[in-house]
């Protein structure tokens, strides 16, 4: 049996498939190879020494921007590659009078694989000085009917932001009760499975009180924000609404970003048990690549190093959880045979650094995952000089 390419000697963790030892993978026509017991063939030179490396599923940011050309704040998607990121869903830079060139000029275009959320105002999120406007009176329900019906396999759901300043704080709940109403009415319609995912930093509602809008697989975003109305209290209990959205359903992203991050808020409530279901970074132009806060998807995977969580529960969070959401479980994700041969390579370093949250207050990190090399669909996109030789 022929092989593409043979990655050798590297620790393995998948955790959508419970692997977590020492094996190689093998690679051929894009996919992850399970040759059994049969021989392999491969050329010497596309044999990767990965002896002393993680290998990993290709990383997944599920909370980023990505409208470049289209909008001031959104990076391009082949920026992250570098990062070991080979998908990544894009949380609503784009409405209803521009998906279609957001899909045209990036999405067709981009080796990294890109779904995206459909921001209920109809110019999206254009410019940090351009606040959207989410009075349901401005929806313009026959264009998104459209634009969803025409992109189903790309639109994975309704965007509104849910903060202080950006809606009213005395009608601000029932802007986000008329997206989930919306959603649902669209998803009968159209037979789609369309989810809302909510900003949720500095709500004018109660983080419990915010989660009761909405349902199963709607996505609480920002979960570790600390700039107001957090999911846990000061005494370290969590808000009972947001225990009863968890049970019935309801997924809740970290999207650390810049200003959505509270480390006191994400202390308390990893202590009080309460891990994100998916973690990503919200990059945007004003952060990609630019320290302390969340300057790419293994620096904050290392922040949550630092705070504590193991890191196969970690990469579950970065690898099959958003997968799973984006409709693609067991393509991509994971490592397991049959996959599409999206993989990641890390260095595991030893490094001493700060990051901050939004208030500054500082985290001291001890290591860090260092890419070495990125493959997307069994090609090498991404490769570190000194690996590799």
């Amino acid at each position: 049996m022929k092989a593409d390419y043979i990655i050798h000697g590297g620790w393995v963790m998948d955790p959508a498939s419970g692997t977590d030892e020492r094996k190689d993978i093998f690679i051929r026509n894009m996919r992850i190879l399970d040759p059994g017991s049969q021989p392999v063939e491969c050329s010497r030179d596309r044999v990767i020494d990965a002896s002393g490396m993680i290998v990993t599923p290709g990383l997944i940011d599920f909370h980023t921007h990505l409208f470049y050309g289209g909008s001031s704040i959104c990076i391009h998607p082949d920026m992250m590659i570098a990062q070991g990121t080979t998908a990544a869903v894009d949380a609503g830079s784009a409405g209803t009078s521009n998906y279609e060139a957001f899909y045209q000029s990036v999405i067709t275009s981009s080796l990294v694989r890109v779904k995206g959320f459909l921001t209920v105002y109809g110019g999206g999120q254009l410019d940090p000085k351009l606040c959207e406007d989410f009075n349901p009176a401005l929806y313009n329900v026959d264009k998104m009917e459209r634009v969803i019906e025409a992109n189903r396999e790309n639109i994975l759901g309704l965007k509104l932001r849910l903060s202080k300043g950006v809606v009213p704080e005395e009608t601000g709940a029932d802007y986000l009760r008329a997206a989930v109403k919306l959603a649902k009415e669209l998803n009968e319609r159209l037979g789609t499975s369309l989810r809302v995912c909510v900003h949720t930093t500095n709500s004018p509602v109660t983080a419990g009180e915010l989660a009761d809008c909405l349902g199963p697989g709607d996505i609480f975003c920002h979960c570790y924000q600390g700039a107001g109305n957090p999911i846990c209290r000061e005494d370290g209990a969590m808000d009972p609404g947001i225990l009863a959205a968890r049970e019935r359903g309801v997924i809740f992203d970290a999207a650390n970003g810049k200003g959505n991050f509270g480390l006191q808020a994400a202390r308390r409530a990893l202590a009080a048990g309460f891990e994100p279901d998916v973690i990503s970074t919200d990059l945007t132009v004003d952060k990609f690549n630019m320290p302390p806060y969340a300057k790419s998807l293994p620096l904050v995977i290392s922040k949550y190093l630092a705070l504590g969580m193991d890191l196969m529960a970690i990469l579950e969070k970065v690898t099959a959880n958003p997968a799973r959401l984006m409709g693609m479980e067991g393509q991509i994700g994971t490592l397991a045979p049959g996959a599409l041969a999206d993989i990641a390579i890390f260095q595991r370093k030893e490094k001493h650094y700060i990051q901050k949250d939004f208030c500054d207050e500082e985290l001291e990190c001890s290591e860090i995952l260092v890419p070495q090399m990125t493959m997307i669909a069994g090609e090498i996109q991404y490769c570190q000089p000194e690996f590799y030789l």
